[in-house]
């Protein structure tokens, strides 16, 4: 797996010509003082229906940690880390109703992903390496800052089928990244192809015959059905995976001369029946509520402004260029700047696992109680299972009954229930 081919050839393509209409539609509101009436109303909206759907499932929902399925928030965790996020998203377990889905999202500030039940046994059932890559999946959304964007680009939903061909080569992306994390795409596949039979049969699906219905089952209403969807079908996603694995399967191709015939015959009423409707319900309002179900149901997306004014010095820390963090240091370089999250260079280091750039930038004056708007310096280390970092901070001075923003301190972490028990477990390295 090539990791520079993981993002979709498209998906920036579609998101630059969404973010241009959709600015012009912005500056036509602008403008009027009914535009805006009409955006702020839908989007006041919007919001609160998405609260309220979270705010159930935050309160009748299972969250997962360290004392509720551990064996899951240790993946958790762990695929966190290997995607450079800088927090741990919430993780929620709702009863589904036979549904197979899961969905990430944000609710005042904190990252969320919600699986549904019927996915989350997999973990039951020896399905771990599935499950892996469809909170992968989730994360990849969180990673890559969706959610914000789609809002971002909403009126580009007045431009037919644009939208959901940006959330389909979105969807290919966060595939391949997902893959790419777990490092299995076989698991990355059967997880695929069990949202198509269910969590009982995935295992028995000739796999290679599911691709062929790419060309077997390629018509025009088929085609149609998936230009209008937000996700690609799901042979044609396994078959990106395989292509993404080099494996050198066969690859199906769709029979586009079947559906260029049939799509001549509907498409010239599809657009009439479309711009008759923009006619008759003009101003944002229409896009807003054509986009909100598809978003209350798979709200597969992250805030892109969560994170600015990173430093030369962060950006060097993050990446553990040691010979650049001195050189900035040495130029007088504040080490104590924080980016809009509240995290200074130290965090960044501790984020990135170095515990060399670390030390450094203790040495320089570092503070190593620093935190920013998740967690402290000390916490991370140990939600990470840094224990070399965290050691380091706790004889620089770390304090390990500090709480972070949710009220958890690295003792609480790890069952601590003093600050020379939380030593001793650290340096054991094996709690």
């Amino acid at each position: 797996m090539d990791k520079s081919k993981i993002q979709s050839d498209r998906e920036t393509i579609y998101f630059i010509i969404s973010l241009i209409f959709s600015l012009l539609i912005y500056v036509l509101a602008i403008v009027s003082i009914i535009g805006i009436a009409i955006a702020l109303s839908v989007f006041a909206l919007l919001l609160f229906s998405n609260a309220l759907m979270l705010g159930s499932i935050r309160g009748n929902g299972i969250r997962i940690h360290e004392r509720q399925f551990p064996d899951v928030y240790e993946s958790v965790q762990a695929l966190s880390k290997e995607m450079g996020l800088k927090a741990v998203p919430d993780v929620f377990v709702i009863q589904s109703e036979g549904a197979l889905n899961a969905f990430a999202t944000r609710f005042f500030g904190r990252n969320m992903v919600v699986l549904y039940s019927e996915v989350f046994e997999l973990a039951r059932e020896q399905g771990m390496d599935e499950l892996n890559f469809i909170i992968a999946h989730e994360l990849a959304h969180v990673k890559r800052r969706h959610f914000w964007k789609n809002i971002l680009i909403m009126p580009a939903g007045f431009i037919p089928f644009l939208s959901q061909a940006y959330s389909r080569s979105c969807e290919y992306t966060c595939d391949r990244h997902a893959a790419y994390a777990i490092q299995n795409v076989g698991a990355s596949k059967r997880a695929l192809t069990l949202l198509g039979v269910g969590k009982k049969m995935y295992t028995e699906v000739n796999e290679d015959a599911y691709r062929e219905q790419i060309a077997t089952e390629s018509n025009s209403f088929v085609w149609l059905s998936e230009v209008l969807s937000s996700h690609p079908r799901l042979p044609k996603r396994i078959q990106a995976l395989e292509q993404f694995d080099k494996s050198g399967v066969p690859v199906y191709t769709q029979n586009h001369g079947k559906i260029a015939l049939g799509a001549a015959l509907i498409f010239g009423g599809l657009i009439g029946v479309y711009i008759l409707t923009i006619a008759l319900f003009t101003g944002g309002a229409m896009a807003f509520s054509q986009l909100m179900p598809d978003m209350l149901e798979d709200n597969l997306y992250a805030d892109p402004f969560a994170i600015e004014e990173e430093t030369p010095l962060m950006t060097a820390a993050s990446l553990g260029d040691q010979t650049e963090v001195e050189r900035l240091i040495a130029e007088g370089a504040d080490i104590h700047e924080k980016d809009s999250a509240g995290a200074d260079a130290l965090m960044y280091a501790v984020y990135a696992g170095d515990m060399v750039v670390a030390a450094s930038l203790i040495e320089a004056g570092a503070d190593p109680n620093s935190s920013d708007n998740y967690s402290t310096a000390l916490g991370t280390a140990v939600m990470y299972s840094d224990y070399e970092t965290a050691k380091l901070l706790v004889e620089e001075g770390a304090d390990p009954s500090l709480a972070d923003p949710d009220g958890m301190s690295p003792m609480d972490y790890i069952g601590a229930s003093t600050e020379a028990e939380f030593l001793k477990m650290v340096e054991a390295e094996n709690y």
